[in-house]
């Protein structure tokens, strides 16, 4: 490696773009914004009405302080901590086992997930069910024997008060008690990662190889979906609107070319930030190459909605690296759109009759109408947890179609009180990540976070004309995303 790197770094090619970024450097368009390091308090407030959670969760971590202190006085403690190191340390399997955190298998859950659906369809259902309790136990077990605490956040009120008005909201209104509980499960469980990933994300090297886990995996289903576009892969639906002349779509394992665009969303802007965050030349390259396949990937989707998103989250991150280029960007961006025959026709179709018609007719407009039917049933709590607009209700025969709006599903299904905490939980989380962030002195952990911040963003957006949070692997994806930048703040923090 260290051959590869010194040839690089003698290359022609590499030190001409170094003196471009020296000349850049000087450029008043060019030089990056400056961002101002606050210290802001973010401890971790208890909520009132989260009061009986909290004691519930004292009472627990008691219990393990007490199985410790026993452990500990009859030398159990000691005889674990002593066979943990003979395993970890005597052989090459024991260091991979020492090097090993579940945080990795989330970062590549949506290829375990394909795996499993494809060999293993009986397992497929449950398996991260059972890797959330088997992490559990695994964080109980590290609590009583290596006195690992729980590390708390201020994100945590809020997505125990969505879990809890969501809950009360299955039992406001559920004619089928068992769809409801179906819808719970769809929109709350796979949130639930957050707290999860926070306690595995519990130093620098595991965030950094977790975000790499995340940059390559990705990456090769960029380039997965390149390959798709060359060989014009069949499209397994019904994609495109007779009036166009789009013959394929990609979609790689995604098996959607809108779910597919919705993880290019999100880690589009992570990977263009490692470019500059990697201290590594190889690693520079590498998040580079996984950029641009990305980029090429998320045009072959034809996914105008992940075009929107990807477009919204180029603009926050360069807002806070550098606001002087959002206007070239912007312009560069519109001038390859209207020179590129597919893509301008793409976008053009939206503003034609055709388009108007066929959307009233059964497609988009028509959606939208209905939902907001079925919404203006009942208001307050809506028509019920799962029963209009998304894969709960059409798995159950309730909804003839998916409705292309994960917010305005929401409303239909619960009302203004289940959209309005949903809301509630998003804007209180970005506003307390940007807080996360700008706590951070550490130039390279900020501008990774940034990255990560616009892809959030970026999604949040597509979800406003596509249903993006009803795909597992991107509420899992989005969650412990946002548990990266609350785990990155706070050993920020404890280093200080």
């Amino acid at each position: 490696m260290d051959i590869i790197r010194k040839k690089i770094c003698d290359s022609y090619i590499y030190n001409l773009v170094l003196k471009i970024i020296y000349i850049c450097s000087f450029s008043y368009t060019m030089k990056p914004s400056k961002q101002k390091y606050k210290k802001y308090d973010i401890s971790d407030r208890r909520s009132r009405t989260l009061k009986p959670l909290y004691r519930i969760c004292r009472f627990l971590d008691a219990q393990c302080s007490k199985i410790r202190q026993y452990c500990r006085k009859n030398g159990i403690v000691k005889s674990i901590k002593k066979i943990h190191m003979n395993i970890t340390t005597s052989s090459v399997t024991g260091k991979i086992i020492k090097e090993f955190n579940f945080a990795y298998v989330l970062a590549l859950y949506l290829f375990v997930d394909t795996l499993l659906r494809s060999r293993l369809p009986s397992v497929a259902s449950i398996w991260d069910e059972v890797l959330f309790i088997l992490i559990i136990m695994w964080l109980i077990c590290r609590r009583v024997f290596f006195d690992k605490k729980y590390r708390n956040s201020t994100i945590d009120n809020g997505l125990i008060f969505f879990a809890m008005v969501y809950l009360i909201l299955v039992f406001l209104k559920s004619p089928e008690l068992n769809i409801a509980v179906e819808g719970y499960r769809a929109v709350v469980q796979h949130m639930l990662w957050f707290f999860i990933m926070v306690q595995l994300l519990d130093s620098k090297k595991v965030i950094y190889r977790t975000i790499w886990t995340f940059i390559i995996g990705i990456g090769f289903i960029g380039v997965h979906g390149i390959y798709q576009y060359i060989t014009k892969v069949p499209m397994l639906g019904d994609w495109v609107d007779s009036g166009e002349t789009i013959t394929t779509r990609v979609y790689s394992i995604t098996r959607s070319p809108n779910a597919l665009g919705s993880l290019l969303v999100l880690f589009i802007p992570i990977a263009f930030a490692m470019i500059f965050a990697a201290d590594d030349i190889i690693k520079k390259i590498i998040a580079a190459l996984s950029f641009l396949a990305m980029s090429l990937s998320i045009l072959f989707t034809f996914s105008r909605g992940a075009w929107l998103g990807v477009f919204i989250a180029i603009l926050i991150f360069f807002m806070f690296m550098n606001r002087r280029l959002i206007i070239p960007i912007v312009t560069v961006i519109t001038i390859l759109i209207m020179n590129i025959d597919s893509l301008w026709n793409r976008v053009r179709y939206l503003f034609t009759a055709e388009y108007t018609m066929k959307s009233r007719n059964g497609g988009r407009l028509y959606r939208y109408y209905m939902g907001i039917q079925r919404w203006s049933e009942s208001k307050l709590i809506g028509v019920g947890v799962g029963r209009f607009g998304g894969a709960v209700a059409t798995n159950h025969n309730l909804t003839p179609f998916y409705m292309d709006s994960f917010y305005l599903k929401t409303l239909a299904e619960a009302g203004i009180i289940g959209l309005g905490s949903f809301i509630i939980l998003l804007i209180s989380t970005m506003y307390k990540l940007l807080r996360y962030i700008f706590g951070v002195k550490i130039k390279k952990d900020r501008v990774i976070m940034f990255g990560i911040f616009s892809g959030l963003c970026g999604v949040l957006i597509q979800n406003i004309v596509e249903n993006i949070f009803e795909v597992p692997f991107m509420v899992v994806y989005f969650w412990s995303l946002v548990a990266i930048i609350v785990s990155l703040s706070k050993i920020n923090i404890e280093k200080e």
